[in-house]
């Protein structure tokens, strides 16, 4: 290896340092969340978890945002969990404006501070489409009996995958139907335009990837 080529990967090696304990300290300037102590979820079939523990970024503000730390959204708790020097730690939505993950190999942002109808606003987000009108959806876990316990093991419990779908425009959120007279409530004056992007654009409003491509046909 030449002297330069070794320069370079040293450099390279010390900005990875440099920027790992950057991102550290900042965890620590904003306040690290509640210590995770204990397994609470023992004997639960299934995980709490969306996705598993991996590198993701995490978004204080408009203006701090701490990057490759990893995480885990407890859709269960809805919480955040972070993993620091071995320890685990949870941010709840007060607490931080939002994180992105990729639970499936694409990233996801999710955001914190929506007024969901019924749920309020302590809750994480995913934004599907962010503009005039905003589609956002709500991913969790519940908490019930496991359909797949044999005779015997009825009683036993099981995290499963749950999801709602809202729409968000001026401060407002309402609940995602796709009845005409739902979409007449959501869009208001603007149901006129929704209809004709729907009928030119051949969209099915029941497929998600279509409802996000009509939300940004809206929002052009």
């Amino acid at each position: 290896m030449s002297k330069i080529s070794y320069l370079i990967v040293l450099i390279v090696l010390f900005c990875g340092i440099q920027n790992g304990h950057a991102q550290l300290q900042m965890l620590r300037d904003q306040g690290t969340g509640a210590p995770i102590t204990a397994n609470p979820y023992a004997g639960v079939k299934g995980s709490p978890y969306i996705g598993d523990f991996e590198s993701g970024a995490i978004i204080f503000n408009e203006k701090d945002t701490a990057e490759n730390i990893q995480i885990a959204f407890n859709g269960y708790a809805n919480s955040l969990e972070v993993k620091v020097d071995g320890q685990l730690f949870a941010y709840s939505p007060q607490k931080i404006l939002g994180f992105v993950i990729s639970p499936d190999g694409r990233p996801e942002l999710y955001r914190s501070g929506f007024v969901l109808p019924g749920l309020g606003e302590n809750r994480f987000v995913q934004i599907l489409e962010d503009g005039n009108y905003t589609l956002i959806k709500h991913k969790y876990k519940t908490l019930g009996n496991d359909p797949s316990a044999t005779y015997g093991t009825q009683n036993a419990k099981a995290f499963n995958p749950a999801e709602d779908v809202f729409v968000a425009k001026d401060g407002v959120v309402k609940a995602w139907k796709t009845k005409t007279k739902n979409l007449e409530e959501i869009f208001g004056p603007d149901y006129a335009k929704v209809a004709a992007l729907i009928k030119e654009n051949g969209l099915n409003i029941r497929d998600e990837a279509d409802v996000i491509r009509l939300f940004r046909l809206l929002n052009s």
